[in-house]
């Protein structure tokens, strides 16, 4: 995370019992030189240190990284909605497309009339009757090797089935 009042480098936050620290890595002091990691003349001190510091333990409200348990997936339900819930805790790319599917959800339930009319918005769009219409747009975003690397079936279903309102694309 860069932060502009640290000068020139990049800064770690590092979360401690009493509080927040920001550390300037460029800044932090090498290894001892009886350390065994920077012992080694082959790794330079200061990347020993910046590489293979201490892990610390992730805070309690962090959820854990784990893959599918397909062996406990409900075969009653939707096996593609129980996986895609999975996703939220499967590690960093995979738990970004959980994310993303939960605000899909979110956006395709979604209608205006969730939200309540106030003096000063459009006066056609004061009967709930329109309101429960209207739905939100959904933009689909993709780079063109979407395409050659597999995804065009699954795109072609989603514009086939109206699932998105606008695609965007490289």
């Amino acid at each position: 995370m860069t932060d502009p009042s640290a000068g020139i480098g990049l800064t770690l936050e590092e979360v401690a019992d009493n509080g927040s620290k920001t550390t300037n890595i460029l800044e932090e002091k090498p290894l001892d030189k009886d350390s065994a990691v920077s012992a080694n003349p082959h790794i330079p001190s200061v990347s020993a240190s910046a590489v293979l510091g201490e892990s610390s333990s992730l805070p309690e409200h962090i959820p854990k990284c784990e893959g599918v348990k397909f062996g406990s997936l409900d075969k009653g339900s939707n096996m593609l909605d129980q996986i895609m819930d999975s996703f939220t805790t499967t590690g960093f790319q995979a738990t970004n497309l959980g994310l993303a599917v939960e605000q899909i959800r979110k956006m395709r339930e979604w209608r205006l009339s969730d939200t309540e009319w106030k003096e000063g918005d459009d006066p056609s769009l004061k009967e709930t009757e329109v309101r429960t219409r209207i739905r939100a747009r959904i933009f689909l975003g993709y780079t063109s090797n979407q395409i050659s690397c597999g995804q065009r079936e699954v795109l072609r279903f989603l514009v086939q089935h109206k699932m998105v309102d606008c695609i965007v694309t490289t």
